[in-house]
């Protein structure tokens, strides 16, 4: 999937645009390489409110996208993160990385105008490892107003996901 070039001011589900979830799917990476690598909290989020997509954008994302994923690889799995919600797992923190990440994904197929579909088998796992975690996960604050308790019986394995994550589709 690639965004349209005309779609980064477009607006997104969570009240943002399509640049800024960008911007803030490269903060949440490099929060996550700080975090990995020991950072307090306070060290973790300095500086991440400033732009950090700079004239090149998908640079930005590949090279985030690739220290995130070199960090996770060579993480202490008995290590506990200082996340700013408090200390956490790298497991808990695994099912935050891992939703937001598919969560926003969905955003910007509705910013950029694109198939909004997500794949089946990463709801079906995501769902599998957030679902026991839900109350869990939304005390880290960070999934919009959670679980709308309005969704219907045969409601989608992906529908519940996006409910589950303050989604509306």
């Amino acid at each position: 999937m690639s965004l349209p070039a005309d779609a980064w001011d477009n607006g997104t589900p969570c009240d943002i645009t399509v640049r800024e979830v960008v911007g803030h799917v490269v903060a949440g990476n490099i929060f996550a390489v700080r975090l990995l690598a020991g950072a307090s909290a306070a060290e973790a989020t300095a500086g991440l409110d400033a732009d950090q997509l700079g004239d090149d954008p998908l640079g930005a994302v590949g090279a985030s996208c690739e220290r995130q994923t070199t960090a996770f690889a060579g993480a202490d799995e008995n290590r506990v993160l200082h996340h700013p919600s408090g200390d956490i797992s790298l497991d808990t923190f695994v099912r935050f990385r891992l939703g937001e990440l598919v969560v926003h994904a969905w955003d910007l197929a509705v910013g950029g105008g694109l198939d909004r579909s997500l794949d089946p088998a990463v709801v079906e796992a995501l769902w599998a490892l957030v679902e026991p975690n839900l109350d869990e996960m939304r005390t880290m604050g960070a999934f919009g107003p959670g679980a709308s308790a309005n969704l219907p019986n045969n409601a989608s394995p992906q529908r519940r996901l996006l409910d589950a994550f303050g989604r509306r589709p």
